[in-house]
């Protein structure tokens, strides 16, 4: 416990001081890391599963989509290079003599799940920039989305360890129903307290009373997200998806509550907000 406290301020003072320094781009370059690591471990369970993908191939098509997601901005070059990205490894896998299009499958999924949903982040500070408001508008914007992600996490931890008697899924058996209501309370007032609390930041159309019915779907669908990824390390027979981060297991453990959360809030903000 005392690790995983350690490991999770210095994490957070880390990530604050690089956005506070580096703006958009201390973000671009941490959210493609965090897709990197995460995919390799989606990967290495897939092989201990009895899969076989292509790594080399996802990880690099995967890297390029989260740089040029951002990079590229405009949607047309978004979709140019998804395209050219799938095709090309499609085109990889067709390899039938040395046996490759049967690692298609695999590969191709652990690049969409990851990269490909995660990127959506990016559109989300696209998305405000082409309302008119400021770049550090569009790092708080994404900022708030991942932290509502990620405290319905901690809420769960929390609450669960507090309160937890019912079971909420056979996917995960210490994940509880208490520990779900709590986490989705707690992170809808950390968002809420953030929206308060950086008005200045905030994009004009973005009121409490949007923020309040954005918050609690993603903070539900995070918690879904996070038990897609236990149901990836019960099939590989894994505690945790790596050991990169002391005491909180691998980069995929860290972040697996984003990556559904991130294209609802984009669908969500594109039209409910903007």
């Amino acid at each position: 416990m005392k690790t995983r406290i350690i490991t999770s301020i210095a994490l957070w003072v880390s990530v604050i001081l690089s956005l506070a320094i580096f703006r958009a781009h201390a973000g671009v370059f941490i959210l493609a890391f965090i897709a990197y690591f995460a995919q390799l471990e989606l990967y290495q369970m897939f092989e201990k599963s009895g899969s076989k993908p292509m790594k080399q191939v996802g990880l690099i098509c995967g890297a390029l989509l989260m740089l040029g997601s951002f990079y590229l901005g405009d949607i047309s070059n978004d979709l140019f290079l998804i395209a050219f990205l799938l095709i090309t490894l499609f085109v990889t896998s067709l390899d039938i003599k040395n046996g490759n299009f049967n690692k298609l499958l695999p590969t191709l999924f652990g690049f969409i799940y990851i990269p490909y949903l995660l990127q959506f982040i990016f559109k989300i500070y696209h998305l405000n920039l082409q309302q008119g408001h400021s770049t550090d508008s569009g790092v708080f914007l994404c900022f708030w989305v991942v932290i509502i992600a990620i405290n319905t996490d901690i809420g769960g931890y929390i609450f669960g360890k507090l309160f937890g008697k019912n079971k909420l899924s056979i996917i995960s058996p210490k994940k509880t129903i208490e520990g779900a209501i709590g986490g989705i309370a707690f992170a809808t007032f950390v968002g809420l307290i953030l929206v308060l609390s950086f008005t200045h930041l905030l994009p004009t159309e973005l009121n409490l009373w949007k923020a309040l019915i954005i918050l609690i779907p993603l903070s539900i669908v995070s918690i879904a997200s996070d038990l897609i990824e236990s149901a990836f390390k019960r099939h590989a027979g894994q505690k945790d998806s790596g050991n990169l981060i002391p005491g909180l297991g691998g980069i995929f453990d860290l972040s697996d509550s984003i990556i559904l959360t991130a294209p609802l809030a984009y669908l969500l903000i594109k039209f409910f907000i903007f």
